[in-house]
């Protein structure tokens, strides 16, 4: 049963240039240590992959129904780019779905569209 849905868009360019003007500082303050680790190399790849993490991120905050208020952070939102793709509630955001009756449990969809990543989560009972 799903109890929270959330979608989300990104521009690709967007986070190229955002990547080109903040760099690591942008990495770190949306993303975890591990999250950057699995990252690709520099370049139009890590581009791709960061609009991914950043649309499913978005859309998980929206799917808990608290988007980056309530105590709720961008690193405690943890997307896996892997095939299947995946994702990891911590902290505020965990909370925030349990208190929505879901044990944290989610479903992650991503993909790359005319120029858009594109993110949706069903958070599950």
């Amino acid at each position: 049963m799903v109890v929270g849905l959330g979608i989300d868009l990104v521009e690709l360019q967007r986070v190229s240039r955002s990547l080109d003007q903040w760099g690591e500082r942008l990495l770190a303050k949306i993303l975890s240590a591990q999250e950057v680790a699995r990252l690709p190399p520099p370049g139009p790849e890590r581009s791709q992959a960061v609009a991914l993490a950043i649309a499913g991120k978005e859309a998980a905050s929206k799917a808990i129904g608290t988007g980056w208020s309530r105590g709720v952070f961008w690193r405690d939102v943890e997307v896996f780019l892997g095939s299947p793709p995946g994702i990891r509630l911590h902290g505020n955001a965990l909370q925030a779905a349990r208190d929505l009756g879901s044990r944290g449990a989610c479903r992650l969809r991503l993909g790359i569209q005319e120029g858009l990543a594109t993110g949706e989560v069903h958070l599950l009972a």
